[in-house]
């Protein structure tokens, strides 16, 4: 009979692993914010990395860990993994720049990097030039002395744009900034943008990498110097992801070949469909031919070209709300890259943020309907767009 009281018992029962021989073949989740020592001496040698351990899950956590060593495995460097795509961005940007220090970025990127780059570098003397990175020249002329960015994504958002990352590393290499490139759109299965020279490769893991949109993550990937930098900036900012998202993204991963096959194949299909439909006034799609982007396409992009898409349709706004809002099988979704198909309206959530003048200066207008298209037969999608379509 132990001879403890029932309270204490109840705080201290069942909380050692049980033995085991052999390994459970899908991991635990381990929730535990913070782990027991035996002594000062152990923590000691834990934290100066004499012996492996964990101290608190703010620092690092098993689950967490797995999904750095997972992306970093498809992505071919280290990792660190962050509470979403924008604390992976904002980690990988404080952790390289400081005061007076100068940003070269894309005109057309996410929302909500956008307005990071646009809105909170300035409040930290980080002055930052958007540039159409398609134009080498454009990209030569605003580089400095003291650029320690330049920031890409691998396919931009929402035009789907995939620029020369090999010719953007070179002009980057003359100050010896780092080339910065989001590869969520195109995912490693698409695209290893470090294989291409990048320096630093963000992704919000919420997207293609979870693929169920049942997580929220973000994941930077690097050289290890880079990571270890980058680690003592997110312990300190506290953007820690939660191990139930990290395990859930890891779930996603296996699949990540087969839905990124077939996200490709449906896609295709629906920008060949979208290019000749008569109410249909452009088309951006990696894939097709007529896009201007094609070639560096075909040169950085593996496996087909991704699952993303935007098409342009008569009457502007009106135009767009009247095919969005005839939509049936396929949702409005101010997100991406799950199952089903699901359109976002730009304008009106994920460059909510732009100025309309530069919006609609950089392409993306009122009349603009990105598409993330999903694992559903693609006759049923077509048929969908094609009803809805009707409507103008």
């Amino acid at each position: 009979m132990n001879s403890k009281h029932i309270s204490t018992l109840a705080v201290h029962a069942g909380t050692a692993s049980p033995a085991s021989a052999t390994e459970p073949k899908v991991l635990p989740i381990v929730a535990s914010s913070v782990w027991s020592f035996d002594s000062l001496a152990q923590l000691d040698d834990v934290y100066e990395n004499k012996v492996p351990g964990f101290v608190y899950s703010r620092i690092s956590n098993p689950t967490v860990e797995l999904l750095e060593q997972a992306v970093g495995m498809l992505e071919g460097g280290a990792a660190a993994a962050y509470a979403s795509g924008m604390a992976a961005i904002a980690t990988a940007i404080f952790a390289e720049v400081r005061q007076g220090d100068h940003i070269v970025a894309h005109h057309v990127l996410y929302g909500g990097t956008y307005a990071l780059l646009k809105n909170e570098m300035a409040k930290l003397g980080v002055e930052v030039t958007f540039v159409d990175c398609n134009d080498l020249s454009a990209v030569a002329q605003a580089i400095r002395p003291n650029t320690k960015i330049l920031y890409l994504e691998t396919i931009c958002n929402p035009l789907m744009e995939v620029l020369d990352i090999p010719a953007i590393v070179q002009l980057a290499r003359t100050v010896k900034a780092k080339v910065y490139v989001d590869n969520t759109f195109a995912s490693p299965y698409h695209c290893q943008p470090l294989a291409h020279g990048a320096d630093v490769v963000l992704h919000s893991a919420t997207k293609y990498l979870n693929g169920h949109s049942d997580a929220m993550a973000g994941v930077i990937v690097a050289d290890s110097d880079f990571i270890a930098k980058a680690k003592n900036v997110g312990t300190t900012y506290g953007a820690t992801l939660s191990p139930f998202d990290a395990w859930l993204t890891l779930r996603g991963l296996k699949t990540l070949a087969l839905r990124m096959h077939r996200h490709a194949e449906n896609a295709l299909a629906l920008a060949k469909y979208l290019q000749v439909h008569p109410k249909v006034t452009g088309v951006n799609y990696p894939g097709l031919e007529s896009t201007k982007t094609h070639g560096c396409a075909k040169k950085l992009l593996q496996n087909g070209f991704g699952g993303m898409l935007s098409f342009t349709v008569q009457g502007g706004l009106a135009g767009a709300r009247t095919v969005i809002d005839s939509l049936e099988m396929v949702k409005l979704v101010p997100s991406l890259a799950g199952p089903a198909t699901t359109t976002s309206h730009p304008a009106k959530t994920s460059h909510r943020a732009m100025p309309a003048a530069e919006r609609e200066a950089c392409g993306v207008s009122d009349g603009l309907i990105r598409v993330s298209v999903g694992l559903e037969e693609a006759a049923d999608i077509i048929a969908d767009f094609d009803q809805a379509l009707a409507k103008l």
